[in-house]
């Protein structure tokens, strides 16, 4: 993985997870109040280069522009940039946290509080000042009881409520302890928006309503096609950001994308079209010109049914169509032999089941026949004898990376071992998540890719209480558990819930159908330089998407 550490800003040290156990443990042995602070700019190494337009590509148009509303990498790659938040990821040393709007803050009350000092004179584009009391009213807007809050929304179980101390100062209150919410607190999505603005009832949902303060500001739509930005000439980080113009652009067929980036005219992908075999062909045909740049496992992707309609309802069906799925199959078709197989925890890591341990379970074991008779005899218990007793089920599938591929290869295998069909019914990415959050499907397929390492963001978002949860599945046992681990900060602890979480999943009830781990890339053109050297890949899709930080040398 190609990654330098560094350092960003003037000379303040930047905030890390130990930082943060560390503040932790201080608080819980009655230290006080340890003080973090967060750093801006250093001087570059090298001098940037300024102006130039860079393309970016993204794999659909994003239908929502509220970045609170906003439940995937479509909607932040384009409105991220438009924005602050009050914290982020250092983008030369992406496993730090740093402020963005906060300069510096203090953890305090046994890490129950939280108190961030912002910069001065930020404006928003309108001219009004940006203060505390924009930041306070964004973060309770982030926790509203009862709104559509896909990604913000995991700020719910920490945050209690956010107040403005004073015009520069805001004080947050956690409901627990927990080094989770700082990291969670810097993905993109948390952006702080204009009171004066949203109180007012304009709707910030429409693009042409946005009022920011980021790095760029709004030039031009072109509806399922691309999204222009401008450099904001008064943005308040000085010498940032360096290009004049940025466009996030959505391609959806693979070799459209392909021609496109063989001819120059994309300097960077996000996750798209492409699959792994494309880009390694491409990394080979344009090296000298391109890097090919890897993230770890960050994204899961599963085929789920609405468990509040029948058939079902009775979790038995979906346990025979797990069980039938050849996970096998799939990692030969797709992948390079890079991707992991499918499973409920993200596979080898520190709470997840280990690849050689699944692949003793019902569901991954060779040979495949075992799984498909125990598969006709649940349905027949359920009583579809034969399983085609289930009718014709439908499959929204959005069209997004090899998804319509990867869709009509289940389908394929359900006929193949269960004698079932399955019509592929092909949508919009927009549409597709839509129908999944209003529960309008019958089968769907998507997948997660979570903001953050840490099982607090991938279990609660998929199998806990909000939106992400597609199918409705509800199981108090494992809400419990769910909320002890959440509050376990002893690791071995936490991890031994968590094993048993996993465990109920794989050999009781699931409401997923796990196909696959995917690991991202980004194709970056070499001529994308920071002030740490070449493009330098975030931990994971959800953060650094605000684009100040990166120029392009002239060929």
């Amino acid at each position: 993985m190609n990654r330098q550490a560094g350092s960003e800003g003037d000379g303040e040290r930047e905030v890390t997870r130990r930082d943060v156990l560390k503040t932790g443990l201080a608080a819980s042995l009655g230290l006080g109040a340890a003080s973090l602070t967060a750093a801006t700019l250093t001087p570059a190494a090298a001098a940037p280069v300024y102006g130039g337009h860079a393309t970016v590509l993204s794999y659909a148009f994003p239908e929502v522009w509220d970045p609170h509303m906003g439940g995937n990498l479509a909607v932040t790659a384009a409105v991220s940039p438009l924005y602050n938040q009050v914290v982020e990821f250092n983008p030369r040393n992406p496993s730090e946290v740093i402020g963005d709007l906060a300069t510096n803050w203090e953890v305090m009350d046994d890490g129950l509080t939280y108190i961030f000092h912002l910069h001065e004179h930020v404006r928003w584009w309108d001219g009004r000042d940006l203060t505390a009391e924009d930041v306070a009213f964004s973060i309770n807007r982030m926790i509203e009881p009862g709104k559509p809050r896909p990604r913000v929304g995991l700020l719910r179980p920490y945050v209690q409520s956010a107040e403005a101390l004073d015009r520069h100062t805001v004080r947050v209150h956690l409901n627990y302890p927990s080094p989770a919410f700082l990291h969670f607190f810097a993905v993109d999505y948390m952006k702080v928006v204009p009171k004066h603005i949203v109180e007012a009832g304009v709707d910030i949902n429409l693009w042409e309503n946005i009022v920011g303060s980021g790095p760029f500001k709004m030039k031009g739509v072109r509806r399922g096609e691309s999204v222009t930005l401008e450099k904001n000439p008064n943005y308040f980080k000085k010498g940032r950001p360096y290009l004049d113009r940025l466009t996030v652009i959505t391609i959806t067929d693979k070799g459209t994308a392909a021609a496109a980036i063989k001819a120059g005219k994309i300097q960077m992908t996000l996750p798209g079209p492409l699959g792994v075999d494309d880009v390694l062909k491409l990394e080979k045909d344009l090296k000298g010109q391109y890097t090919l740049y890897w993230q770890p496992v960050t994204n899961g992707q599963h085929f789920f049914p609405n468990v509040e309609r029948e058939p079902w309802k009775d979790l038995r069906i979906i346990k025979a169509l797990r069980l039938a799925t050849d996970q096998h199959e799939i990692q030969q078709a797709f992948g390079a032999g890079k991707y992991l197989l499918g499973a409920p925890f993200p596979p080898d890591s520190w709470y997840g089941s280990a690849t050689e341990e699944l692949l003793k379970l019902p569901g991954y074991r060779l040979p495949k026949a075992r799984d498909i008779e125990a598969a006709k005899a649940l349905l027949k218990a359920a009583g579809y004898d034969p399983p085609a007793k289930l009718g014709k089920r439908v499959l929204t599938t959005p069209i997004a990376s090899d998804l319509p591929d990867l869709a009509q290869l289940w389908a394929a295998q359900m006929r193949r071992n269960l004698g079932l069909e399955i019509e592929v019914k092909l949508v919009d990415g927009p549409t597709g998540v839509n129908a999944f959050t209003a529960g309008d499907f019958d089968l769907g397929i998507w997948g997660y890719g979570y903001n953050i390492p840490d099982p607090d963001d991938w279990v609660n978002a998929i199998y806990g209480p909000g939106t992400r949860n597609y199918p409705r599945w509800r199981n108090p046992e494992f809400l419990k558990m769910l909320d002890q681990q959440s509050r376990e900060v002893d690791r071995d602890k936490r991890r031994h819930i968590l094993r048993k979480m996993e465990e109920l999943l794989l050999t009781v009830e699931d409401p997923y159908i796990p196909n696959r781990w995917l690991l991202w890339f980004y194709l970056v053109s070499d001529q994308v330089r920071t002030e740490a050297g070449p493009f330098m890949p975030p931990e994971t899709v959800q953060t650094v998407l605000k684009q100040e930080h990166w120029w392009l040398e002239k060929s």
